[in-house]
């Protein structure tokens, strides 16, 4: 009778020592009232994170009823404000690395990450990634209230890699620019066409009026239609020189045609662009253009 008695109350008083424990871990009314009040002048500094440490304080069960709740609404508030950030963290042969120790601002942030979201104030932050012998990397962000779920990549020891909207992009560009190279290479070889065809007018015209002068006048001595010989040679020079400027002209704008035509930018099978340089060169007593380029 005596063992039951005394195992009631051991059973009694451990029950009690419990029963302290959990009442010492909520928080009292005051308590419940300060973390609010502080969760408010952190949360107007920026500090998101230590606003959201105090606002779990005070929707404690043991907090006042409307405290508890005006916490729970600056909460809610409070977690679609804060940014969130996503790491991607790789070597420099684009394996994944972990785990990775991050610092943000000199402080401790995490030692692993599993691709999950981290919770980070808003503002400029520098980051540093840390993970085994590869050498180390900074970055510094900026991250703004509401940004949710911000991928970065970061390359340890070498420069992130360009993600995959990027390249798609900078093709888009690329075909976009050496689409309209072509255009531009087309309409030239039209216009140097056309300057070739009136050259070649305008040398018939020029062989036919010389003819009609030279029949005119057999010789200086015996040129019984003078006048009109000399009407038909003076016709035959300008059409002459019509026709040679043609020519030339035509003959120019065909070959500048063709070589914007065939050294449009073009996507390579490695997702590089066929480039052209166009570059000027003056010396002293000559200059010209030097094309340099990867096709």
């Amino acid at each position: 009778m005596i063992r039951v008695s005394a195992c009631h109350a051991l059973l009694l008083a451990a029950l009690v020592l419990v029963g302290r424990a959990a009442a010492a871990g909520e928080p009292t009314k005051r308590e419940c009232v300060d973390a609010n009040s502080s969760a408010q002048d952190l949360r107007k500094d920026g500090k998101l994170r230590a606003a959201r440490e105090k606002l779990v304080v005070c929707v404690s069960t043991s907090c006042p009823g409307p405290v508890r709740e005006d916490c729970a609404q600056r909460l809610d508030e409070l977690d679609k404000a804060m940014p969130t950030i996503v790491f991607e963290v790789k070597d420099n042969g684009g394996g994944d690395v972990s785990p990775v120790r991050v610092t943000m601002d000199g402080q401790p942030l995490t030692d692993k990450l599993g691709g999950t979201p981290m919770a980070v104030d808003p503002g400029g932050h520098r980051f540093l990634f840390e993970a085994g012998f590869l050498p180390s990397t900074e970055k510094t962000l900026v991250l703004r209230e509401g940004d949710k779920n911000r991928h970065e990549q970061i390359v340890l020891g070498g420069v992130a890699t360009v993600s995959a909207s990027s390249q798609e992009a900078s093709a888009t560009k690329t075909a976009t620019s050496g689409s309209s190279q072509k255009t531009l290479g087309l309409a030239l070889g039209g216009a140097g066409i056309a300057g070739v065809v009136v050259g070649s007018v305008f040398g018939l015209v020029a062989s036919s009026a010389w003819s009609s002068s030279q029949s005119e006048c057999a010789s200086p001595t015996n040129c019984p239609n003078h006048a009109q010989a000399v009407l038909d040679h003076d016709s035959a020079t300008s059409a002459g020189t019509l026709s040679t400027v043609g020519f030339l002209v035509g003959v120019a704008l065909v070959g500048t045609g063709a070589v914007l035509f065939f050294t449009a930018p073009s996507k390579h099978d490695d997702g590089s662009a066929a480039l052209l340089e166009i570059a000027p060169q003056v010396g002293s007593q000559n200059g010209g253009v030097t094309l340099r380029g990867r096709f």
